[in-house]
């Protein structure tokens, strides 16, 4: 049951607070308290795939991936674990070992929604971080499209007009957004950590830590506004808000049903190396398992499915491919 936030929980994330481990335990509580009312709202969150959206929460202690400062705590709403784990191994390939020390989080990979709050507000939001490849070609290659760009200019304008869209931290009102200003806002996204532009680098200690600029969209309460709510009806905003926002979640997320990338020939292609484990025809192997445990054979032919004919004295045999390993490994 959501307990609802108080003006305590608010202050928990004043600025002279955000690197003691002193008031960890108080962030505990807010980060239940923001787990609970997520929790409540899940059953209506499901991608485009139909899977429910995996929730995870920020850390409430000071850490490598936040810098050392705790300034907001959120929960967020993605694609399910193993679905970000098919993707992660994709995308994190195409980064230098630099960015992901500095920004080890997995919400860098992929769009999510996200309930935040901080001293002066409550927030829920859909973000974009520009390390999140995948979903990001997907969402330029259907802006590219006139009938797809033009789903997500209806969806955009079916919001209330408190929602505000743009590249953090310069947002706009969603209302009057055009195709051409849509355009703009994706361009204004900058380059990811895989592209040949400069990097800023790790932040160096003592040095002020700069947010990442992403793609957002969504609204806020300030800390008034959150106060003067029961928790009942703090509850049934956030609620509201994902629901709009959900939409738009589905229309920008790549899935294998809303593939603008071809990524999921790419990704079955990983799948198969995987199954097959590297070997080709002509490939010397030891079985490991079975009743030809300990013998050596020679491949004969590989087949998509992680199958393999090898040739053991005489004898072809069909064989798994985790059963065999190359004999110097």
């Amino acid at each position: 049951m959501f307990p609802g936030l108080t003006g305590s929980d608010f202050e928990c994330y004043e600025p002279r607070k955000w690197k003691s481990n002193v008031y960890n335990r108080e962030r505990m509580e807010v980060r239940q308290k923001l787990l609970a009312v997520a929790r409540q709202c899940s059953a209506e969150l499901c991608g485009s795939d139909g899977a429910p959206l995996f929730i995870e929460a920020s850390v409430e202690h000071p850490a490598l991936w936040n810098h050392k400062q705790v300034d907001t705590q959120s929960v967020y709403f993605s694609r399910t674990e193993l679905a970000r784990k098919e993707l992660d191994g994709f995308i994190d390939r195409q980064k230098p070992i630099a960015s992901l020390l500095d920004d080890p989080t997995p919400q860098r990979n992929h769009l999510f929604l996200a309930i935040t709050i901080g001293h002066d507000s409550l927030e829920v939001s859909l973000k974009l971080h520009p390390d999140a490849s995948v979903d990001r070609q997907n969402l330029e290659r259907k802006l590219g499209e006139h009938y797809e760009a033009e789903r997500l200019l209806g969806l955009l304008g079916e919001l209330p007009a408190e929602f505000r869209i743009g590249i953090t931290p310069e947002v706009r009102e969603v209302a009057g957004v055009d195709a051409d200003a849509l355009h703009e806002l994706i361009a204004a996204l900058p380059p990811g950590s895989s592209s040949s532009a400069p990097s800023h680098g790790l932040a160096l200690p003592g040095q002020p830590v700069t947010p990442p600029r992403m793609f957002y969209l969504g609204q806020s309460l300030s800390r008034p506004a959150a106060l003067a709510l029961s928790a009942e009806e703090q509850e049934a905003w956030v609620r509201k808000t994902l629901a709009e926002l959900l939409p738009v979640y589905r229309f920008i997320v790549w899935s294998r049903d809303n593939d603008f990338v071809s990524m999921r020939q790419v990704l079955d292609k990983e799948r198969t190396v995987r199954r097959q484990k590297g070997l080709h025809k002509n490939d010397r192997v030891r079985i490991v398992r079975g009743m030809l445990a300990g013998k050596d054979g020679l491949v004969q032919e590989v087949e998509a499915k992680g199958q393999l004919k090898v040739l053991v004295g005489k004898m072809v045999i069909k064989i798994d491919a985790a059963d065999v390993e190359r004999p110097d490994a």
